[in-house]
């Protein structure tokens, strides 16, 4: 059985590449010379091909494409100049080589990967093209049956992957001893969700995503603080990964960017630093909840950045500035019809790098889950990508709704939702939070009335229920602080502070005062 490559190199060593592919026995046809990523899209979405082979330098080509080639089951090598390398590991490629590698090498690495591909049914063979004769030299040894975790479709292979690419190298015709190949592992890749046997027909219209934010790009780029704090003091690799909160709910304002600001807030008073991020694509507020410029996006400049391969925790600590002396601010979009600039693909590694920046991240998301904006599922950008991407890396979920009958009835059919689309890790916590409760809406015994209904109609029992307090609440937003900072008596501060301290394994102020009068009394 033939399978098929598509090809999109702009070297002088496309013409050896594709005689050394198309030689008879190697079970290998190059089926598409592509001009541009829209055509290799196209293809890759029509079917055409197993694998596809692109130079790193081809306009387009990042970490979204990368991860719709692999929705639609199609490995990807790149080829790349050897500064370029390291960018390019961080792209999502299943495999990097270098520019000035002999073509029957990269040649073996199509094979290997096309060998190792999910639901790809290569026969093993022994042939090799016929115009490459350099000395044998193994290819690395990795093992490229790689899983997918991400993907609900196809499964990969198990033994196929390694024992093809032992079956490549062994071969002297496909050896090429100045060449070197990277094989990546599947951390951090791909869109949540997709499968990887999907065929679509929309591939081309995908590509140009990138499009319509050239004119913002340049502003928020100029735009960030020149008075950020640079991350001296951010987790280094090595350290244990931070742990990423989400607060979501259900539409209505039930107050999700409250309970996010003073979450984070606390939680950067308990462990000394946290890091807050408006994800919120539909009415993204925390700039003017904390008195900031919104003249710029700082988390649309992080996802450019992880689309090309290029945010570590240093950059991205310079793109946020300081607020009450420990929390750190990702600003949001300043416009909700820029929600294309977040790319659950790059959003990925924006999740990553904010754990190694803070040992507390805490996310504020839109209410919306579903793909209704009429978009292709694989290749089309979908609407709420950037709210199911923060669900999903989320290691606790606040779940926020109102303590009044209509906002009673969207969350607990927002609980509905969540638990049916699965969008969740298993490992995942979940806390409901019910805000602004208050008798005026919810009867002269608001909390066991609250109570009653969560634990009769979403089989919630642990819920926290924080008090509503206007006044406060108002206070905050008029001076640009948040509630800890503006109102530290607040009954509603207090709420969210117990919580903040619940996740972080902190005792709350009332026990803390009790415990150090009980050392005194000793």
């Amino acid at each position: 059985m033939t399978t098929g490559v598509l090809l999109a190199l702009t070297g002088a060593e496309e013409g050896a590449v594709v005689r050394a592919l198309d030689a008879p026995g190697t079970g290998m046809r190059v089926v598409r010379r592509c001009a541009d990523v829209p055509e290799v899209l196209a293809a890759a979405s029509a079917g055409l091909g197993a694998v596809a082979v692109l130079a790193a330098d081809l306009p387009g080509v990042d970490r979204t494409v990368t991860a719709r080639l692999r929705a639609a089951g199609v490995r990807t090598l790149l080829v790349a100049r050897d500064q370029d390398r390291e960018r390019c590991a961080a792209l999502g490629a299943d495999a990097v080589g270098g520019t000035g590698a002999d073509p029957g090498f990269l040649a073996a690495q199509v094979i290997a990967l096309a060998r190792a591909a999910p639901g790809t049914d290569v026969a093993p063979t022994d042939a090799a093209p016929t115009d490459v004769g350099r000395a044998p030299t193994a290819l690395p040894t990795a093992d490229l049956s790689r899983p997918e975790p991400h993907h609900s479709g196809t499964s990969s292979g198990g033994d196929d992957g390694r024992d093809g690419a032992v079956d490549g190298a062994g071969d002297p015709q496909f050896a090429g001893g100045a060449a070197r190949v990277e094989f990546r592992s599947d951390r951090g890749r791909g869109a949540v969700g997709e499968p990887t046997s999907a065929r679509r027909g929309a591939g081309a219209a995908g590509a140009t995503d990138a499009a319509a934010t050239h004119a913002t790009a340049a502003t928020d780029d100029a735009a960030q603080p020149e008075d950020a704090r640079k991350p001296d003091d951010a987790r280094k690799p090595d350290d244990a990964a931070g742990r990423l909160v989400v607060v979501w709910g259900p539409p209505g304002a039930p107050g999700r960017t409250t309970v996010a600001v003073t979450l984070a807030a606390e939680m950067a008073r308990l462990r000394a630093g946290a890091l807050l991020v408006d994800a919120d694509t539909e009415a993204p507020s925390v700039t003017q909840v904390l008195g900031l410029l919104d003249d710029s996006s700082a988390i649309a400049v992080a996802a450019r950045h992880a689309s090309h391969g290029r945010l570590d925790p240093a950059t991205l600590g310079r793109l946020c500035p300081i607020v009450d002396d420990d929390l750190r601010v990702l600003t949001g979009l300043t416009r909700a019809d820029r929600w294309r600039e977040l790319p659950g693909a790059a959003l990925e590694v924006v999740w990553e790098t904010a754990r190694r920046v803070s040992p507390w991240s805490v996310v504020d998301v839109g209410a919306g889950l579903g793909d209704d904006a009429g978009f292709d599922p694989v290749y089309g950008p979908q609407r709420h990508q950037a709210a199911t991407s923060a669900l999903a890396a989320a290691d606790v979920v606040v779940v926020v709704g109102a303590g009044e009958p209509v906002g009673m009835r969207r969350l607990v059919m927002a609980l509905s939702d969540l638990a049916d689309r699965a969008v969740l890790r298993p490992d995942a916590e979940r806390v409901v939070v019910v805000n602004r409760v208050r008798p005026s809406a919810a009867g002269p015994h608001p909390t066991r009335s609250i109570l009653e209904a969560l634990t009769r109609f979403a089989g919630v029992t642990d819920a926290v229920l924080v008090p509503d307090d206007r006044p406060a609440l108002d206070k905050a937003v008029l001076l640009g602080s948040t509630l800890t900072s503006a109102a530290p008596g607040s009954p509603a501060r207090h709420a969210l502070q117990a919580l903040a301290a619940r996740l972080v394994g902190e005792p709350t102020a009332g026990r803390r005062r009790a415990r150090l009068g009980l050392a005194r009394r000793r």
